[in-house]
């Protein structure tokens, strides 16, 4: 198991997660968000090929629409 930070929150997850698998896992169901690993977004091509590591920052960001 390895801990990570996502948006804030600490969780425990299986190790050798790609960021496709922990969207899945955390059950993020909302189409067209985005993804920072570290402060680096990551383009939706590469989320199965980034593996989640101990002690990564995690930012999972939706749109807001607003007027």
């Amino acid at each position: 198991m390895i801990k990570v930070s996502v948006n804030g929150e600490i969780k425990e997850l299986d190790e050798n997660l790609n960021i496709k698998e922990l969207i899945e896992v955390l059950n993020y169901k909302t189409k067209g968000f985005a993804v920072a690993v570290n402060t680096t977004f990551v383009s939706i091509k590469s989320y199965e090929n980034t593996i989640i590591n101990d002690g990564d920052t995690i930012d999972i960001l939706a749109p807001v629409q607003g007027g």
